[in-house]
């Protein structure tokens, strides 16, 4: 066996057993899905294979593992050959690089890079190298193209981590490898007295703020094909950038995507569980018959969660269908599920707060949706999160607090009568007829006149009901 080679086959085991936790299948399922026997499955998870078997489990899992045993046991000068390119979005975390110049500290930047790598594997459309096979880059001025191309891949996250005193500076980068461009880039300055929660926080915020530019990314990417060369991934991700922008049209064209993805990979999960968010927002902005899409929306939402139960955006979208019927606890439920599967999903975290708040949590609901603003404050789904925690504030009849934030979400998308409505009640109950009564006519000239008995009926199983009607009802808004 060559120098290092040892290590190398425990990196490979190590990838395949991440595969297997991220993908949830077993050592039998993967011996019956390879034609392998469970002996050599088992053999292959503590590193002794053949070529043959790595050949074998590449097919299946789209793994490099081929190229990670040729790049890490070439003799020194050899041509390496590059990793496999995989179809879907992959993404590699590069150790973070301590700053500090104590290698004491070294265990923060560890645990950092550990914590992220972990919490990106949880999003199942994400193909996450393993923490293994990134270590060989610690320490090292690595040119990311080369490391894209030793790894596979097409993002890579980069970052560091910098103490003084009391006080710790965690910065992060992500760059799309092929161009070499940088995508998304922060840093986060905080009080390191709880080190272990401070790697929760950042670590929530960098996933938070990494998914959505990933997504956004793929959706160019896919742009650029003719639309009958798109496949089931690529017609979710155009899906989802056309389902940010909230507005009718957009909705109508995510959906016909979706049933399209549907057609192609009639268990595609990710697929059912956005076309049910898409039905949900129709029924919710009236833009088809209630009753019928809404008992579609959770119909495609249970589709999506009996082919992965694990799935954040069914959990979601089923729990908008169950709290938009009135059962909030059940709802809850769903929501809470779905945050313990991926913590960083801010738009999951948004929808829990706005259930929170028609359950009549008022202050959690506050809580929570204030969090998912700072996880996330530039993916704003066209004024939902400032809408949300703005109507948060406005059931806690914290009205002053409320205001900017309602008026935000009617700026970022006009079209919507649901967001005037929320800053037409908090004018009211501020005394702010004059602008009231500007909203009220911007309001009647997109949709059908505002009255009081409309949005009564609406809101009947909502516990902010009274205080957002009193609130019209100041503002001057007829019954």
């Amino acid at each position: 066996m060559r120098p290092g080679e040892l290590e190398t086959r425990k990196r490979i085991a190590a990838a395949v057993r991440d595969y297997l936790a991220r993908e949830r299948i077993s050592r039998e399922q993967l011996s019956f899905r390879t034609k392998l026997g469970k002996s050599t499955v088992d053999k292959l998870l503590i590193g002794l294979f053949s070529e043959r078997t790595l050949s074998v489990v590449e097919n299946q899992t789209k793994l490099p593992l081929r190229a990670m045993l040729q790049a890490e046991t070439a003799p020194p000068g050899a041509p390496v050959a590059p990793a496999i390119k995989l179809d879907t979005p992959s993404i590699a975390v590069l150790p973070f690089t301590n700053l500090g110049g104590n290698s004491a500290q070294d265990f923060i930047a560890d645990g950092i890079t550990e914590d992220i790598t972990t919490a990106l594997a949880r999003l199942r459309w994400l193909f996450v190298i393993a923490r293994n096979s990134t270590l060989g880059y610690k320490g090292k001025d690595a040119d990311i193209r080369q490391v894209a191309r030793e790894l596979g891949v097409r993002y890579v996250l980069e970052g560091s981590v910098q103490t003084a005193g009391q006080r710790i500076r965690i910065s992060g980068q992500l760059v799309d490898a092929e161009t070499g461009k940088q995508i998304w880039a922060d840093k986060y300055d905080r009080d390191l007295r709880d080190v272990f929660a401070v790697n929760d926080d950042i670590t929530e915020r960098v996933v938070a703020a990494v998914e959505p530019y990933v997504y956004a990314e793929e959706g160019f990417r896919a742009a650029g094909k003719p639309p009958d060369s798109l496949g089931a991934w690529e017609l979710v991700v155009r899906a989802l950038n056309l389902l940010r922008q909230m507005g009718r049209k957009p909705n109508e064209e995510a959906q016909t995507l979706l049933h399209r993805a549907i057609a192609l990979e009639p268990n595609y999960a990710r697929a059912h569980a956005l076309l049910s968010w898409a039905l949900w927002w129709a029924s919710h902005c009236y833009w088809s018959e209630e009753g019928p899409t809404l008992r579609q929306a959770a119909q495609h939402a249970q589709g999506a969660l009996s082919s992965d139960p694990a799935d954040p955006w069914a959990r979601m979208a089923y729990a908008l269908c169950l709290s938009t019927g009135g059962q909030h606890e059940r709802g809850l439920g769903e929501l809470r599920t779905a945050l313990d599967l991926n913590p960083s999903f801010a738009l999951g975290r948004m929808a829990y707060g706005w259930v929170l708040l028609r359950a009549g949590q008022f202050e959690e609901a506050i809580a929570e949706s204030g969090k998912a603003l700072r996880m996330s404050p530039m993916d704003s789904f066209s004024g939902f999160y400032t809408s949300i925690h703005g109507l948060a504030l406005l059931g806690s009849r914290r009205f002053e607090e409320a205001l900017p934030y309602l008026r935000a979400s009617v700026a970022a998308f006009t079209e919507y009568p649901g967001h005037y409505n929320s800053v037409i009640s908090c004018c009211g109950h501020l005394g702010l007829l004059d602008e009231a009564q500007e909203f009220i006519d911007a309001r009647n000239r997109i949709g059908p006149p505002i009255c009081v008995h409309v949005l009564a009926n609406n809101l009947a199983t909502y516990a902010h009901r009274d205080v957002f009607l009193e609130g019209l009802r100041k503002a001057g808004v007829p019954e």
